[in-house]
């Protein structure tokens, strides 16, 4: 009995992973090509901190960042264009490090 409710336990993980990791494969349909300047004003306007790296992903559709925080933790920031779209925001001290909307930096 524990076997069979490993085994689901395992495919149900196995199948959350698989449509997690396609999910963000690819950007989006409307995704356009983002400067690396203002791929780092969004990131600057939205998180406190700094830029420790950036790449360019997807042929340029894609500005992946690695971003850290006052408090020393390290966020991977995922934007794409038009404007500043998060595609994805990975890492712990996401909340400490956010600017709120109409909040001073």
């Amino acid at each position: 009995m524990r076997y069979k409710g490993f085994m689901r336990c395992t495919l149900a993980v196995a199948m959350l992973i698989a449509f997690v990791t396609s999910a963000r494969a690819d950007p989006p349909d409307d995704a356009v090509a983002m400067a690396p300047e203002a791929a780092l004003a969004c990131a600057a306007g939205r998180y406190r901190g700094e830029a420790l790296a950036m790449r360019d992903r997807d042929d340029g559709l894609v500005q992946e960042l690695r971003w850290r925080t006052p408090s020393g933790n390290v966020l991977r920031l995922r934007l794409t264009g038009p404007g500043c779209r998060f595609l994805e925001v990975d890492g712990v001290g996401q909340s400490d490090a956010r600017i709120l909307p109409g909040s001073a930096r």
